[in-house]
């Protein structure tokens, strides 16, 4: 079996995706109850391809710590034109994010909210997250002002009501989507804090 493992990606979908006997798919479960994370795999504009059981047992068996290594593809999976985040809101009180949207190309915005540990150093103080549509994904600060707040919340309702993929209108602690496991730890922790880099100094 040959399984090209740097364009296997996590995503996130609803929990009723996995339907034992059915459609037997490859899962993790979040703390969110509604949604599991999974895994896909494609090439630039080629189609989205869900693992298999089986290839996912194949890749378990022969590619340790295959699971962190998709999640590091993700962080890789940059187009030109773009950071970390596609856009941003900066706190009219301060230099500090208010919150960043996840809008990327590739069609997987909403993956990227599993990347906690960039998260975590964007907003220290900590943040909520959330996904109206499988291609988007917002990361919001918990001290956001009630301004920003009430005006991202509209912005994620518009989205989730035309989404293409709709996911979800409501906004989650952080701690519904963070794993238990090391999966989402960066491999390349430079590379990591150049992506943060690039986003904080877009606030300045």
């Amino acid at each position: 079996m040959a399984i090209n493992l740097e364009y296997i990606y996590p995503l996130i979908v609803p929990e009723n995706y996995y339907l034992p006997g059915t459609w037997n798919l490859p899962h993790y479960n979040l703390n969110a109850s509604n949604f599991i994370v999974t895994w896909v795999s494609f090439q630039g504009d080629g189609p989205m391809i869900y693992l298999t059981q089986d290839e996912y047992q194949f890749l378990t068996e022969t590619q340790s710590g295959w699971e962190q290594r998709a999640f590091e593809n993700l962080r890789h999976l940059i187009h030109d034109n773009e950071y970390f985040c596609t856009h941003f809101q900066q706190s009219a009180q301060s230099k500090k994010l208010a919150y960043i949207v996840f809008m990327n190309q590739d069609g997987i915005g909403s993956s990227r909210i599993l990347l906690s540990d960039e998260l975590e150093k964007l907003f220290p103080n900590g943040y909520l997250v959330a996904m109206p549509d499988r291609s988007c994904g917002f990361a919001i600060a918990k001290d956001a002002s009630e301004h920003e707040l009430n005006e991202v919340k509209q912005l994620i309702k518009n989205m989730f009501e035309e989404a293409t993929t709709p996911m979800s209108p409501d906004l989650f602690n952080s701690s519904d989507f963070k794993l238990a496991c090391n999966w989402a730890a960066p491999i390349n922790q430079d590379y990591s804090d150049q992506i943060i880099n690039e986003v904080i100094t877009l606030c300045l």
